[in-house]
C-alpha cells in the first residue's frame, strides 16, 4: 500500500493531499491478514513533517475466547501520525516518506489494527463456552456431564452445607 506523496514534499505549509484506500484480502507486514481495508488518509504539510490522518474500516479473523469458534471481527481505525521526510538513519523507527516520495501505509495500519483488536473476542455476548469436562460447545447443545464437579479434596466441606 504505497502512495505517491512527492508533490507534498515541496508544497507550502498547510497543503493537503487525500488518498482513498480500498484493498481486499491483504497482508500487513506478513504476519497479519485482514479481509479488506477501506477508508481514506489525508496528508498535510506542516513544515518539517507531514501529518497523516486516517479513517479506516477493516475486518480480521479471530477466535472466540469462550467456545473457540472462528469469527470475523470488524474494526474501525482512526489515527494521526507525524511522518518524517526521510529517516535520519536506517535504524530510525519513526514513520516516514521514503526518498522516492512514496508513503507506505502498511506499517502504520499493521500497528493500528493490532491496537484496535480486542483482547477478548466473543462470537456473541451470551456465548456459553465449552464444557470444562468433555469440551462440548454449550452453544450447540447441552452435554451429559454431571453438573457438580466432585473434587474429593472438598468432600469434607460439602458435608457442612
Amino acid at each position: 500500500m504505497r502512495y505517491n506523496a512527492s508533490a507534498l514534499l515541496k508544497a507550502p505549509i498547510g497543503a493537503q493531499m487525500d488518498f482513498a484506500v480500498e484493498q481486499i484480502q491483504c497482508s500487513l507486514k506478513g504476519d497479519l491478514t485482514v479481509g479488506f481495508v477501506r477508508g481514506k488518509v489525508r496528508l498535510m504539510q506542516t513544515g518539517r513533517r507531514i501529518m497523516a490522518r486516517g479513517d479506516f474500516e477493516t475486518e480480521i479473523t479471530a477466535e472466540c475466547v469462550r467456545c473457540l469458534e472462528p469469527l470475523s471481527q470488524p474494526l474501525h481505525i482512526r489515527f494521526e501520525e507525524l511522518l518524517t521526510f526521510f529517516p535520519a538513519n536506517p535504524a530510525d523507527k519513526t514513520y516516514h516518506i521514503g526518498e522516492d516520495g512514496h508513503l507506505n501505509l502498511e506499517p502504520i495500519l499493521h500497528e493500528q489494527v493490532l491496537l484496535a483488536t480486542p483482547i477478548q473476542t466473543l462470537c456473541r455476548p451470551d456465548c456459553r463456552g465449552l464444557c470444562s469436562q468433555c469440551g462440548q460447545n454449550l452453544n450447540e447443545g447441552t452435554c451429559h456431564c454431571s453438573e457438580s464437579a466432585d473434587d474429593p479434596r472438598l468432600a469434607a466441606l460439602k458435608t457442612l452445607l
